[in-house]
């Protein structure tokens, strides 16, 4: 009798195993999760060429392609976060129905980066500023605040919050800088003191609320006449289907309570993205989760007053109703290249956000921006000949510099400055701290990197003499 059980149980399995096999060939699934991309299927042929990666892309558009995905999702983290409480999808099941995401954990229980790459954030939006300033713009430097900062009380127990993390180191360093920037933490936990809740329970953002309270904060940073929005009237429904919630349970996500505002939209105009919706349905796409045709938009309001340059990651999405009636002319941008080297003087305000989580994706990318000339740094504790990659590169016209620096040579606060000697003379310019890693053939980025844009000397970098000096 066990034999027959036996093949009767296996063969029951391996059935149920190969449903979903069988329905992937009939009728494949092209549904994503999240804000993952569609599956794609792999081409033998890319590019003209053997696609040396179809294993590796045939593996991920089956594992996305398999019928009842979202079913199978939603009941596996059921049990894994419902019942047995443990991180799910990279989402963190808190007290009460509030959702945190895994990425946030390590701000959260103080896991510190280097001391040198935290000095490396301000440094960057430092030598932005100086360069965006002196075209004329205003500058501020926005950090949006991670939910469990504010909302500490609702997360497991078994996570410990450290006081001390890179927000505050890299606090010191803005402030000892004099960068003009605005901590979302501050204000968030002030309104929340008040009795306001200014974060989504089942999504990794502010509500409108908190995009309305962190507006006004960031205008009173730039010192910009603005409108406050103070009489502004609105709604609250219980209809939010939030982010994390969606990739934690994709069949039936958990609703939160969400702020509407009704801002009157019918003057403005949107030159991009162009499409056949009215204002208020492209606004509603534009502010969901989606994040289609959302990288560069450009608005006019002949009611607004100034002009907006407003660099911003998803955090920006529940302020776009804000600064689009309150600005003239707006250009939103949610694209790493932050592209003002020529055009920072025609804009009013400069807004650099970003959310707190990702404070180090700052020295990912170097900002298109010209260095600024400075006088001769001062000779005490200067490393002349700091580096031991020297690199040059026409880019249209302008002088690219980079490479990397010798860490001897190099102290956790050491400021990084290009010398250009021309018929005998000097100049110098500060270097963003920030690692060319593309064009240095790099698989990941160095603390002790660095890249300055000159402009007008591209054409002459055979004939320049260029040291790097550290002090």
């Amino acid at each position: 009798m066990k034999k027959p059980v036996a093949i009767i149980y296996i063969a029951v399995f391996m059935a149920a195993c190969c449903v979903p096999l069988g329905a992937s060939l009939i009728s494949p699934s092209d549904s994503s999760l999240g804000k993952e991309d569609a599956a794609a299927a792999p081409e033998l042929i890319k590019d003209g060429k053997v696609n040396g990666n179809i294993g590796s892309e045939f593996d991920d558009y089956f594992t996305k392609s398999i019928p009842f995905r979202p079913q199978i999702i939603t009941a596996q983290n059921k049990i894994a976060s419902g019942l047995l409480g443990k991180e799910s999808n990279n989402v963190i099941t808190g007290k009460d129905g509030w959702l945190f995401t895994g990425e946030s954990v390590d701000e959260y229980s103080g896991v510190m980066k280097s001391e040198r790459s935290v000095h490396n954030i301000s440094e960057t939006v430092r030598i932005m500023q100086k360069s965006i300033t002196s075209q004329g713009a205003n500058f501020v430097f926005m950090i949006a605040a991670d939910k469990n900062q504010i909302y500490p009380e609702y997360m497991p127990s078994g996570f410990i919050k450290n006081e001390k993390n890179t927000l505050t180191v890299l606090e010191k360093y803005l402030k000892d800088d004099k960068i003009n920037y605005v901590s979302m933490k501050d204000e968030m936990l002030r309104q929340k003191k008040a009795g306001n809740q200014v974060y989504l329970k089942t999504d990794t953002h502010w509500n409108g609320l908190g995009a309305l309270y962190g507006y006004n904060a960031v205008m009173n940073a730039a010192g910009s006449p603005h409108e406050t929005f103070s009489g502004v009237s609105f709604t609250v429904r219980n209809d939010w289907e939030g982010d994390i919630g969606k990739m934690l349970y994709p069949t039936s996500p958990a609703v939160c309570s969400q702020y509407y505002f009704d801002i009157d939209m019918s003057g403005v105009r949107f030159m991009q993205p162009r499409t056949n919706q009215t204002n208020d349905e492209l606004l509603k796409d534009l502010m969901s989760d989606k994040e289609e045709n959302d990288t560069n938009i450009r608005t006019m309001n002949p009611k607004g007053r100034g002009s907006l340059y407003f660099s911003r990651d998803s955090f920006g999405r529940a302020m776009l109703p804000f600064v689009i009636g309150n600005y003239r002319f707006a250009a939103i941008t949610r694209s790493r290249g932050f592209d003002l080297k020529d055009t920072a003087g025609s804009y009013t305000d400069v807004i650099y956000e970003m959310v707190e989580r990702k404070l180090d994706s700052i020295t990912d990318t170097v900002p298109l921006l010209y260095a600024p000339g400075c006088d001769a740094p001062e000779t005490d504790g200067l490393k002349s000949d700091a580096a031991e990659i020297i690199n040059t590169k026409n880019d249209n016209g302008a002088l690219k510099v980079y490479g990397l620096l010798d860490p001897d040579k190099v102290g956790t606060q050491s400021r990084i400055y290009i010398k250009i000697t021309e018929d005998g003379k000097d100049s110098f310019y500060e270097a963003f701290p920030i690692c060319e890693t593309l064009l240095l053939d790099k698989e990941e980025k160095s603390d002790y990197g660095f890249s300055a844009l000159i402009p007008s000397l591209g054409d002459k970098a055979d004939t320049l003499k260029i040291s790097v000096i550290c002090g």
